[in-house]
Formats: C-alpha cells, sequence, structure tokens
C-alpha cells in the first residue's frame, strides 16, 4: 500500500464514521493548541478534539513511527507489544502495518484517548489482540511515542520496562530541550549494559557540540482538512524528531550515520556523519569515489554500511 493510504486511513474513518464538523474539530483545534502552550495536559475533552489530533498531529507522529519500523524492525520477529502513553494509537497502528497478530499492552492515562487507541486498533487490524490488564509477561518491544516527557519518575518506569522486553524504542520531538533528555536516559541505560542500535553507531560520548543536536525529519503531506484546521497553505510540512533504540542483544556496527541533509552538486556529495568512532566527519564524495553513486541516493539519517572509500 502507498503512503497515501498509510497517512489517511485513520482520518477517513474519524470524519465518516464520527461525525464531522469542521467549525466544532477547528475550535477544537484551537483548544488543544492553547492547552499545549500554556504547557497543560488536558488531554481529548470530546470526539472533535481526537478528530483535531488526527488531522494535525496523527500524520507526522504516525509517519514518523512508520520511518523507525521500516528503518530497524523489518527483519525481525516481533508477537508483543507495549504501547507506553499509547494516546489513540498511533505507534500501535504503525506497526500493525508491519506485523500481523501482535499482541498489545496499552497504557495511557487518559481513558477516552485510550478508548479510541482499543477501537481503531481492533477496527483496522481485528487479528490483534488488545489486552486490558497490566503487563504481565515478558515482551518483544517496547515504545514510549512522544510519551516520556509524561513520566515523573522516568528511571523507575524504564527499569521496571526493561527488565521484560527486548527492545526499546523512545522518540521524542527533535528539539534540543528532549535532546538533552535523551542524552540523559543514553548514559543511564548504557551504565545498565543495554545495546544502542541507533541512532548512534557507538556508545562514546556525543560529538555534537554547542548549538548542533541529533534530530532527522520527514516531510508530512497535508490533507486539505489539515491545512483547513491549521492555516497552513503549502502541501506538506516537515516534522523533525530524535529517538534512542535500545536491545538485549548486539547488532552489527554501522559506519556512520548521515546527521544532516546531504548537499548534493554538480560532481560531488558534501555529507555530514557521525561515525563509528564518536566523531563527527564532513567528507566531501566525488564522482571517482567508489560509493558515489550508493551515496547519492542517501538521505537524512541513513547509516553507512561500508567504509568511505
Amino acid at each position: 500500500m502507498g503512503l497515501f493510504f498509510y497517512m489517511n486511513f485513520l482520518q477517513e474513518y474519524v470524519q465518516h464514521e464520527l461525525g464531522w464538523h469542521s467549525r466544532d474539530v477547528k475550535k477544537a483545534y484551537q483548544a488543544l493548541q492553547s492547552g499545549y502552550r500554556a504547557g497543560e495536559c488536558v488531554g481529548y475533552a470530546n470526539i472533535e478534539q481526537v478528530q483535531a489530533y488526527v488531522f494535525t498531529r496523527f500524520p507526522a507522529t504516525y509517519q514518523v513511527c512508520l520511518k523507525l519500523i521500516g528503518k530497524y524492525f523489518n527483519d525481525l520477529k516481533i508477537h508483543s507489544v507495549l504501547d507506553w502513553g499509547c494516546g489513540i494509537g498511533t505507534a500501535s497502528l504503525a506497526l500493525s502495518q508491519h506485523f500481523e497478530n501482535l499482541e498489545y499492552y496499552l497504557v495511557e492515562q487518559d481513558k477516552q484517548a485510550k478508548t479510541y487507541a482499543i477501537e481503531f486498533l481492533t477496527h483496522f487490524f481485528p487479528n490483534n489482540i488488545v489486552h486490558h490488564e497490566e503487563i504481565s509477561k515478558n515482551i518483544d518491544l517496547s515504545v514510549f511515542s512522544y510519551s516520556l516527557g509524561e513520566v515523573q519518575n522516568w528511571q523507575k518506569t524504564l527499569d521496571s520496562i526493561w527488565n521484560k522486553t527486548k527492545y526499546l524504542l523512545i522518540i521524542e520531538p527533535g528539539t534540543t530541550v528532549h535532546f538533552k533528555r535523551l542524552m540523559i536516559i543514553r548514559d543511564y541505560m548504557l551504565a545498565k549494559e543495554a545495546k544502542l542500535w541507533g541512532p548512534c553507531c557507538h556508545t562514546k560520548l556525543c560529538p555534537l557540540q554547542d548549538n548542533d543536536w541529533c534530530h532527522f525529519a520527514v516531510n508530512v503531506p497535508r490533507s486539505k482538512e489539515h491545512r483547513m484546521l491549521k492555516g497552513g497553505e503549502r502541501g506538506f510540512e516537515q516534522e523533525a524528531y530524535s529517538y534512542l533504540l535500545f536491545a538485549k542483544e548486539p547488532r552489527n556496527i554501522d559506519f556512520g550515520r548521515v546527521v544532516a541533509a546531504p548537499r548534493l552538486h554538480g560532481g560531488h556529495i558534501d555529507l555530514k556523519i557521525c561515525t563509528k568512532d564518536g566523531a563527527i566527519s564532513t567528507p566531501t564524495v566525488g564522482r571517482s569515489s567508489g560509493n558515489y553513486k550508493t551515496l547519492k541516493k542517501c538521505v537524512w539519517g541513513d547509516s553507512l554500511t561500508h567504509e568511505l572509500l
């Protein structure tokens, strides 16, 4: 299925199956925005706020989840998932596009959001099993998708979850504040001997300095309803994100990761790479390089599986 389906299936559902009144949804979006700016955890007061979220934030967070799942999990066997702070189930819906017959444990303080997460998952992926009780066994994957900041005692929470899971994925907005928080979590998990799968290709101190920080981005198509609610004119927006992925077992070490958008010129490419040695490299790769054709196709966030020639 194409990207259009991936980005619009839930929008069509909440619009046609749950009722849609543009004026009410726009007011709901404005209320959500006011709550976000004030730093309040407002949750979802009504179905219109759920619809507003689905049209304005879901496309971005969902595409980030899809990108990371496709990057790391395609060759893994995932049968059970803990979605902590699941909201309306964004990460779980993305995982269900890649895996069949999953068992989900959903943790969410907002009862209305969790109700919709269960509804969406069971409607679109009826072969999945959604557990309503607390997790009581070991699981394959635990996900914090834009939710770890809601945890008051994140060390205690991660300790409990890490004892039960094979893989731990943490996704946060791609801001300096969230990046600094992730670096604290990175150090904490490495001290517990967790194996760091990404984005770092090393376990040394982060080499980015001053006002630079590790983040990535996806371009998100905007529907006409999206543009209407946000008052935007462009057909897409860019979502910046940062993440960490840990596992119990090590994986083959990549030679580096592209940490900025490559700059393509007539006969060469300028790259910014965080290397496996824990340093920032900014090579210029010309046509004569044996890697040129491969690197010409690389994008921001890609890993390098071979040394630069």
